[in-house]
């Protein structure tokens, strides 16, 4: 099964106004992603990610969807280390709100 798309464009916005964007790109193996690129921000922020955007680019253009995050599913996917899997998921039709929910336990696990 191929990807759904040729790469995941990702933005995010700072508590401050700085926005941030950046690409993934699927791997060959189904659920995998090849590369990350390193965040591009108009101005560094002084404060957290405050809202994130990600939309999938297929060979025609947006593939329609766009999914979004407040500051606490990203601050968790970024807390856990999950953001690859993240990403894999959307570009391979899996279902990223479960790997926030995944996050979300194991932060929850831990602090305990």
């Amino acid at each position: 099964m191929p990807p759904r798309g040729n790469r995941l464009v990702c933005s995010l916005r700072s508590q401050d106004g700085c926005i941030g964007s950046f690409d993934a790109t699927p791997g060959e193996q189904p659920g995998s992603v090849a590369s990350v690129n390193p965040v591009n921000w108009d101005k560094p922020p002084q404060k957290p990610v405050l809202e994130c955007h990600f939309t999938l680019i297929g060979d025609l253009g947006m593939t329609g969807q766009i999914i979004m995050l407040n500051q606490y599913q990203w601050k968790a996917l970024s807390d856990a280390k999950l953001e690859k899997f993240f990403y894999g998921a959307i570009l391979w039709g899996k279902s990223p709100f479960k790997v926030i929910e995944d996050a979300q336990m194991m932060l929850k696990r831990d602090a305990k």
